[in-house]
């Protein structure tokens, strides 16, 4: 007779080790079966698939070979979505008869994976219960408490979160190269032990292709990976988160992302591969430094320093990228932060069956978290290694939607430079054909100041001519001068002879006296040329002062100096 029951998987939600295997008649509801199974909790409770969706009144025959989960009831929504790997129960068979029992515990996971039971007090928030139970890291980094989603359910009240776990992550992750790091705690005094690291290129060209379009703002990321059989820090895969601040000297994240991430690994280490296989971690930091170049600032190595401080035997990985000069850097330790220390992500990655497997659940998973939250909450996931695995499998191709956005970008590039260039080529031509008007007015003006300088030339030496004319009648007169007062000389000194002669006695001799009575004649003759001689050299005087301010006139004339 063929068996018509359906297999299926119970898990308490409250408590996610007891879970039980079971077979039900498919004319059952989920919800009879968890009631004749006697697996219900005490009072009200409902049936939950793995999205959260309330399935209680669902038939038994839609989740052959699922896993439900039972828990108290509450208002739930949501819906599978299609693509989505939701059957993650291949190869599990848990037979556990243990009784379910209410929980009492709050229970945190810290950072390194350790897990610490807390019973809450009465008014308590979860971040007071982890303060009081754990007691916070000694450096005072502020941290969250945080559901496996993300949230932050730091000031939730504890009472009536028991039963349930809880991740302790980093409040933010800061990163950048030219922000100087404000509010810094002092430097780790012990530094860790380090770990080689294994990245391969993947890692780079796909960061590269991402953060590319984005130009100068930087930007942070997780990194996936497992420790093999030799120690070392193997980076596998990862993601870039929605940015709290990116600038160009400056990106963060919020720490909430790690408790999306660290959960997502808990899930695809519970799901696939067995007890040998590696368990997925967070293994490391990725963040941009656009044409900055390769180092950790001040900023960096703090954040790196606190991420290895708070990882599972100090286990962390820093990687610096600049998709702009096509340069990276792998950091192991927060003490060599320069160029010169980082070392190259020439990595060879080789995974076995088992743990490609497990990637491959925590990308479905951590894919399943994007489809819910949205592209804004993680725009852009690290595929790395897997990545034509991936593709080959039907899954969203992010590196060809990063490729294809740079092409659309240079595209509306070059269209805006295209545009820039029309532009600045009218604008040049508009000056040339300014410059020829320019040109063409200044060859008018220089040619009319030609002009008017050859005319104020040909005054100056016409006026040159004239003083020299000037000057020589001048010379003339001067000559006419000394002349007329050699003259004048001559008639003194003949008049001073004829008073003389006046003076003499009178001669006893008539003839003589009929002369005597003749030179007063002469002499009046003599004193009437003296006369016009004196008039003359006045004349010519006045002449003389006559020319000269017609020169001064003619000298000071403005067009004459302007010329000169």
């Amino acid at each position: 007779m063929m068996n018509t029951m359906i297999p299926l998987t119970v898990a308490n939600t409250l408590n996610q080790t007891a879970k039980q295997r079971i077979e039900a008649k498919p004319s059952q509801t989920l919800k009879q079966v968890v009631q004749d199974q006697k697996l219900s909790p005490e009072g009200d409770f409902d049936v939950y698939d793995q999205m959260g969706k309330v399935i209680s009144n669902q038939s038994v025959a839609n989740h052959r070979d699922s896993t439900v989960y039972v828990g108290v009831a509450k208002v739930a929504g949501g819906a599978n979505h299609p693509g989505l790997d939701l059957d993650d129960d291949d190869a599990w068979d848990l037979d556990d008869d243990e009784p379910l029992v209410k929980p009492r515990e709050v229970i945190f996971i810290l950072p390194s994976g350790e897990r610490h039971n807390a019973q809450p007090g009465e008014g308590e928030m979860l971040i007071q219960v982890y303060k009081r139970a754990v007691g916070g890291p000694r450096d005072g980094t502020p941290m969250e408490v945080m559901d496996n989603d993300g949230n932050v359910v730091s000031s939730r009240m504890a009472a009536g979160m028991v039963g349930r776990s809880f991740r302790i992550q980093m409040r933010a992750l800061p990163g950048g190269g030219s922000v100087k790091n404000k509010g810094r705690t002092k430097l780790f005094r012990r530094s860790p032990e380090t770990y080689q690291a294994i990245v391969p290129k993947e890692i780079i060209e796909q960061t590269t292709a991402f953060t590319q379009p984005r130009g100068r703002l930087e930007m942070g990321g997780l990194l996936i990976g497992h420790v093999d059989s030799y120690g070392n820090n193997v980076v596998v895969c990862g993601f870039f988160p929605r940015q709290d601040q990116a600038s160009s000297g400056y990106c963060e994240f919020h720490g909430s992302f790690s408790a999306i991430a660290a959960a997502a690994c808990d899930y695809a280490n519970e799901k696939a591969g067995g007890p040998h296989t590696p368990d997925l971690r967070v293994i490391g930091w990725i963040h941009t430094h656009p044409d900055i170049g390769i180092f950790l600032s001040g900023i960096d190595v703090d954040t790196f320093g606190r991420l290895r401080t708070h990882s599972f035997e100090n286990r962390c990985v820093a990687v610096v990228v600049d998709p702009i000069r096509k340069e990276h850097g792998v950091f192991i330790s927060e003490k060599k932060a320069q160029n010169r220390d980082a070392e190259s992500a020439d990595g060879e990655v080789n995974l076995a069956e088992d743990l490609e497997a497990r990637y491959h659940k925590f990308l479905n998973r951590l894919r399943a978290v994007q489809t819910k939250k949205g592209k804004t909450e993680i725009p852009f996931i690290l595929p790395g290694v897997l990545y034509q695995q991936r593709v080959a499998m039907g899954d969203v191709d992010d590196i060809m939607e990063a490729k294809l956005q740079t092409l659309d970008k240079l595209n509306l590039h070059s269209i805006s430079e295209t545009e820039r260039l029309a532009t600045a080529l009218q604008r040049i031509q508009a000056m040339e054909s300014l410059i020829r008007d320019v040109g063409s007015k200044v060859d008018r003006e220089v040619a009319q100041l030609k002009r008017k300088i050859d005319s104020q030339k040909s005054k100056i030496q016409t006026l040159y001519s004239r003083d020299e004319i000037l000057k020589k009648k001048i010379d003339e007169q001067r000559q006419e001068l000394d002349t007329l007062a050699k003259q004048m000389d001559e008639v003194r000194v003949e008049r001073k002879s004829i008073d003389n002669a006046e003076e003499e006695p009178v001669s006893e001799h008539p003839i003589e006296e009929s002369k005597d009575k003749i030179l007063p004649e002469e002499a009046q003759v003599e004193v009437s040329s003296e006369i016009v001689i004196e008039q003359k050299v006045e004349s010519k005087l006045i002449q003389n002062e006559v020319l000269k301010p017609q020169v001064s006139v003619e000298l000071d004339d403005p067009s004459l100096r302007e010329g000169c």
